[in-house]
């Protein structure tokens, strides 16, 4: 791993470990650097501001949880995974959820989110033998991103008390009812 990589994870870990018990907004870079034992300087060598490692953090874990498995692994293990992943995280994105003015949560999770529907829209596509228009191809993956992306911030905020095999099954059957029922 470069250098480089090391010390934003260092950095990025640091900050989660605080927001374990402190709002993002009462953060500041010192109390990271201080909390990563890691010179105030270094910061921004990698980050403008904390808004910056905010949307690295989002931009960095979905990417490894998400886009990293879908290559080899069914999506509906990918989707297991992720809320495996936001459960063991849950008091973070809780109060990730809460930082509104930049960076949002929202912002990144959608974006990432399109990808994973997008994916198991075409695979149930093909597994279905049919095709549909880009046009409702395109409807399809951003009505159900804004579904996925809403469901998970309730379910973070109900400190995730729906299992998380259950939710991904709810998730995945709603998303073939929803193919399929588009396709008639």
């Amino acid at each position: 791993m470069h250098n480089s990589l090391i010390t934003k994870k260092v950095i990025a870990h640091s900050l989660k470990e605080l927001m374990q018990s402190t709002p993002f907004q009462k953060i500041s870079i010192r109390d990271i650097m201080g909390h990563a034992e890691i010179r105030r300087q270094t910061f921004y060598d990698h980050f403008q501001d904390k808004y910056e490692l905010l949307a690295w953090i989002y931009q960095q874990e979905a990417s490894e949880n998400i886009e990293d498995y879908l290559d080899y692994e069914h999506w509906s293990k990918v989707i297991v995974r992720l809320f495996t992943y936001l459960k063991e995280n849950q008091v973070f994105y809780v109060n990730a959820l809460e930082v509104t003015e930049q960076n949002s949560f929202d912002h990144y999770f959608f974006e990432h989110i399109q990808s994973l529907i997008l994916t198991i829209a075409s695979d149930l596509l093909k597994e279905e033998a049919v095709s549909i228009s880009s046009d409702y191809l395109t409807f399809f993956c951003s009505y159900h991103s804004h579904a996925f992306v809403g469901m998970t911030k309730a379910w973070l905020l109900t400190k995730c008390q729906l299992p998380v095999a259950e939710l991904s099954q709810n998730i995945e059957k709603t998303l073939k009812l929803s193919l399929l029922e588009g396709l008639k």
